[in-house]
């Protein structure tokens, strides 16, 4: 795991502190709210037949998304393109980006109404979706440089945004050649291990933390939402790689894509400490405010994926300085 993209330094060894005997260093880790000059983003939107309503709010609320991108002073050269969960071997469009141009820029003539028609992907495609294989797939070769040629840019920070109200079914073939949909949840064994599409996104880039996934999939509870499952792979990778979360059952996706907007233009919620912290050792501090943790500063710290996680309400704002000081329990998984 790495932190997000974000301009982030870490001062490792600022002191020892002797703990039963044992000495522990003391770390110092520094985040920077800063827009990057680049970003590629990519929607992996799932075309299976429940998914209508949601392809169309995602290109409802796409203004949402991007006017964070658009700000005085804060313009950032984007690329978007598209792609599905259909990676079954019969689609010949499996891992290719959508449309033409397949990459959407600032440049692109009415780009706004080209992403709403792009995330209108259809319904008629794979009941097992294969949305982390799908990405892989699109971001590295050879498709990276044949069909998706120029969409990835070597210095670009890279936004993974994952879409679908059923969970990922990514197998490489493990699974039987007559397997449906729900031999994706009765053979999990035969999985790919979504530890191993982390460590493959984190390895598209030199720099890992130029690389961030997010979700808007079923949540963990899906009662009352119809033809949701949880997206529980899904939601693993955006949790160790600094990204957001939405729920796919939410009628309005406003403030999932206002959120998802301030994320890819550099606002971030998650920061990914360099070592594991021990607990009730953490100082953090926004500019020169020491805030303590809990409810009323907004943020806690996950130590299964070492982030420090800002609720919404309390993120610091662009421009601002994170700086994170902690005793060194060792490395983060």
């Amino acid at each position: 795991m790495r932190w997000p993209l974000i301009a982030a330094f870490a001062l490792a060894l600022v002191g020892c502190k002797q703990d039963y005997g044992q000495q522990r260093e003391l770390e110092r880790d520094v985040f920077y709210q800063e827009p990057p000059a680049e970003v590629d983003i990519l929607w992996v939107v799932d075309n299976s037949n429940s998914m209508e309503e949601e392809q169309e709010e995602l290109g409802a609320r796409f203004d949402a998304f991007i006017t964070h991108m658009d700000e005085e002073n804060t313009e950032i050269d984007f690329h978007i393109g598209v792609l599905t969960t259909d990676m079954d071997a019969d689609n010949e469009y499996r891992g290719v980006l959508l449309g033409d141009p397949y990459v959407l820029d600032r440049d692109t003539p009415d780009y706004k109404d080209l992403f709403r028609e792009r995330v209108a992907v259809g319904t008629d495609g794979s009941d097992m979706e294969r949305g982390l294989e799908a990405a892989f797939t699109a971001l590295t070769e050879p498709m990276i440089s044949e069909a998706n040629e120029g969409f990835l840019r070597p210095d670009a920070t890279l936004s993974i945004i994952f879409v679908s109200d059923e969970n990922d079914c990514s197998d490489r073939g493990a699974l039987p050649a007559d397997a449906n949909g729900t031999d994706c949840y009765s053979n999990t064994d035969l999985l790919v291990p979504v530890k191993d599409y982390i460590s493959e996104f984190e390895g598209i880039k030199e720099d890992a933390s130029l690389v961030i996934s997010s979700a808007i999939v079923g949540p963990e509870v899906t009662e009352g939402c119809d033809n949701s499952w949880p997206g529980t792979r899904y939601l693993s990778v955006a949790e160790n790689m600094g990204g957001l979360q939405g729920d796919i059952c939410d009628k309005d996706f406003t403030n999932i894509m206002d959120e998802l907007g301030l994320n890819a233009a550099g606002v971030h919620s998650s920061f990914g400490l360099s070592y594991r912290a021990v607990e009730g050792t953490i100082e953090l501090y926004v500019d020169d405010d020491l805030l303590e943790e809990g409810t009323d500063s907004g943020w806690s710290y996950n130590d299964e994926t070492c982030y420090i996680t800002f609720d919404q309400e309390h993120v610091p704002p662009r421009g601002s300085v994170i700086t994170v000081e902690y005793e060194n329990a060792g490395n983060c998984d």
